[in-house]
């Protein structure tokens, strides 16, 4: 009896001591599509494998790297959950790719929820060169590099297929280019997603809709000013106080991606979103130049690889969250969704177009010529 009650203590001690680490890529991840936060019970329907063979996704530990000591870690940091997008791309894709293609000489360690810290702390590591990859926003970056600013435009891209494609064209390869200068290598895109409109008010199709709704927003100042040229009181205010404020009515709408907006169950306090798709906001998947300039050349092609099938797994889970969540939100809470007009939109877009004249004057015109180059290619 004693010795099986000093059993079970060792292994409650095991378990407690595992508590807070990496996640291990041979786990599928929890379903859910928070890009924000852990709390979300849906599922995004992506490929999360199956545990007990192993295998995750696409990939899988093979037995060449089962037990072995990897020679090199690499530790990726997040701050939103176990449960969003970008962690589940990194156990399903990012991880496993890494570890068979280099044969278990390269391992992977994923951390989320700002175990590690938050995206500031994380990428002031990074930039040190005490952690090797952070996947982030754009947001702790615009200090290093003032040209991501451009992702505050409003309306910038009209939809997804011309966000991928101006990423990849010469205005990505730039900010990748200052990014290096910082200490920071981007090796890959991916993303938040669009933002949109919910309130509990009334639908909003039009500008003159939106006049006197007090507004959540960030603590950006031209977000902050896209909403009150708009008519709206813009409220910057965190989003851990943002349920309660929207129950209460302190405030009567906010806005984010859809499935942040889920997986915070703002749809409980919100009846209407406007699909308005108006700021754009990518992620970074950024690695720490002063470790990456340590790796050779094939550890560097394998993790630039495995980075960059992340990037794209990563897009696809986010969007097909973000629709499933849609209807969700259509289904299950009523919640009224209304679309844009051409006209519509028009009428947001010479409301704001000031913005982006604000935006240049931080960002500086090299970028802002990249631009509207690159947006007229895709215009064709």
């Amino acid at each position: 009896m004693k010795k099986r009650f000093l059993a079970m203590m060792l292994c409650l001690c095991m378990a407690l001591s595992l508590a807070g680490c990496g996640l291990a890529a041979t786990q599928a991840p929890d379903s859910g599509n928070d890009s924000g936060s852990s709390s979300s019970s849906d599922s995004t329907g992506g490929s999360n494998g199956d545990a007990a063979s192993g295998t995750v996704g696409a990939y899988g530990s093979s037995a060449e790297t089962q037990g072995k000591t990897n020679e090199i870690v690499i530790k990726v940091s997040n701050g939103a959950g176990e449960t969003s997008p970008g962690v589940k791309a990194q156990l399903t894709t990012f991880a496993p790719m890494v570890e068979n293609d280099s044969k278990g000489r390269v391992g992977v360690e994923v951390y989320s929820g700002g175990q590690l810290g938050d995206d500031t702390t994380a990428t002031e590591m990074v930039v040190a060169g005490q952690l090797e990859i952070n996947n982030t926003s754009t947001a702790p970056l615009v200090g290093y590099v003032p040209e991501l600013g451009i992702f505050d435009i409003p309306f910038l891209f009209n939809d997804e297929a011309e966000a991928d494609a101006i990423m990849a064209s010469e205005v990505g390869d730039y900010l990748n280019a200052k990014l290096e200068t910082k200490g920071i290598v981007n090796l890959a895109w991916n993303e938040n997603g669009f933002r949109e409109l919910t309130n509990s008010k009334r639908a909003v199709a039009t500008v003159d809709d939106v006049a006197g709704l007090k507004i959540r927003t960030m603590e950006n100042k031209f977000h902050q000013e896209l909403w009150n040229s708009l008519g709206a009181a813009a409220t910057p205010m965190s989003s851990n106080e943002l349920y309660t404020a929207l129950e209460q009515g302190t405030v009567d709408g906010e806005e984010n991606p859809i499935a942040n907006l889920y997986s915070y169950q703002f749809q409980e306090v919100q009846d209407f979103i406007t699909m308005s798709n108006h700021i754009y906001s990518p992620f970074l998947f950024d690695m720490s130049k002063a470790i990456w300039d340590t790796y050779d050349q094939e550890t560097q092609d394998i993790v630039r690889k495995a980075a960059e099938a992340f990037g794209e797994e990563e897009k696809r889970v986010n969007r097909e969250a973000a629709a499933e969540n849609l209807q969700s939100c259509i289904d299950d809470y009523g919640i009224e969704v209304t679309y844009l007009t051409d006209e519509a939109k028009q009428a947001f877009l010479d409301k704001t177009a000031h913005i982006q004249d604000l935006i240049a004057q931080e960002t500086g015109s090299e970028i802002m010529d990249l631009l509207d180059q690159a947006k007229a290619d895709y215009a064709g």
